[in-house]
């Protein structure tokens, strides 16, 4: 009797895990480079922004930071442009990762 309640249990918590990825998705390693006024020294993201592109391994749910970062311009939003100057990173357009409770 206990079996089915633990498979439907594990098959939840599969499934929790598999729906969250995009809530884990988070800030960008480009976008935290920006920020600290470095490059992101990704071997995958280097590659691809020398060919003004995203990394789809790194950037799968770009912001708009990420797409200006691919493209070696600014991020034309303000709040951005605030956050870049302050070396602090937009939380409004690249969310923070939320982080599991123990």
């Amino acid at each position: 009797m206990k079996l089915p309640k633990t498979l439907a249990g594990l098959a939840f918590a599969v499934a929790l895990m598999v729906g969250s990825s995009a809530l884990l998705a988070g800030q960008s390693c480009c976008v935290k480079a920006k920020a600290k006024g470095k490059e992101c020294d990704h071997e995958c993201c280097v590659k691809a922004h020398k060919e003004h592109k995203l990394c789809e391994k790194c950037q799968k749910e770009a912001s708009c930071c990420d797409k200006a970062i691919a493209q070696a311009k600014e991020c034309s939003h303000q709040c951005c442009k605030e956050a870049t100057k302050e070396h602090k990173i937009c939380e409004k357009c690249n969310k923070k990762e939320e982080k599991k409770e123990k």
